[in-house]
């Protein structure tokens, strides 16, 4: 009777518990079973509401990006009208770090106020201009942010700052330069980019007769691609 009676309880505990047999997985391993990939949406959720939590569309580590647009320099003298053709490459360290390389060849023009003085009294200002500059900027993301165009149509952009050094040609020589640059850098798809941002020049200019302390702060706008 004792016996039955052991039996009994024994074969109530293994019901209780599990009999012995092949390890179950852990929980885990069953949480995993579960996940997603990534950027991906349930079959029962429509895309569109991903947005709001999806990770970072397009990856920059170790990213290349070829930049080339133009700018121009709201800061020049009074009478002379600035623009530039700028060409840019850029390392993205990771998402938020990149270094950028970048060069400009600058075109200069009289402004209406140039063009009177040198018609009226036959004279040139005693202005000193840019005909090309470089520089080499660290540049950081503050922020990642998404904006929806339609229900189906989303971009991605960082907001930035650079900051490094540059180097001015003019046409009465060179002189080095203090670069920072802040603006928006806009992610269409996995390869396309447009730069939208405004860069300072701060450097000893030298003129004809004299020296100054001056800012070149340039609008710019670039599109870019990456590799």
């Amino acid at each position: 009777m004792r016996i039955l009676l052991f039996a009994t309880l024994v074969g109530a505990c293994l019901s209780a518990f599990g009999a012995p047999g092949a390890p179950e997985a852990s929980l885990e391993d069953r949480l995993k079973a579960l996940e997603l990939p990534t950027n991906q949406a349930p079959a029962a959720v429509p895309s569109e509401k991903l947005y709001a939590v999806q990770n970072r569309l397009t990856p920059l580590r170790w990213r290349h990006e070829l930049v080339l647009g133009g700018a121009k320099n709201f800061s020049a003298d009074d009478f002379l009208v600035s623009n530039e053709v700028r060409l840019a490459y850029y390392l993205h360290i990771s998402d938020r770090w990149a270094v950028a390389l970048s060069g400009s060849y600058v075109t200069n023009s009289l402004s209406a106020s140039g063009e009177r003085l040198l018609a009226q009294q036959k004279l040139l200002p005693d202005s000193a201009y840019v005909k090309y500059r470089g520089d080499l900027t660290a540049n950081y993301s503050l922020f990642y942010g998404k904006f929806r165009v339609s229900m189906d149509s989303v971009f991605y952009f960082d907001q930035y700052i650079a900051l490094g050094p540059g180097y001015v040609s003019l046409n009465t020589g060179g002189a080095p330069a203090a670069v920072g640059d802040v603006g928006f850098a806009l992610w269409f798809g996995k390869w396309a980019s447009v730069r939208v941002g405004v860069k300072d020049f701060f450097y000893n200019e030298k003129l004809l007769l004299s020296t100054r302390w001056t800012h070149n702060v340039l609008a710019h706008l670039d599109v870019g691609v990456l590799l």
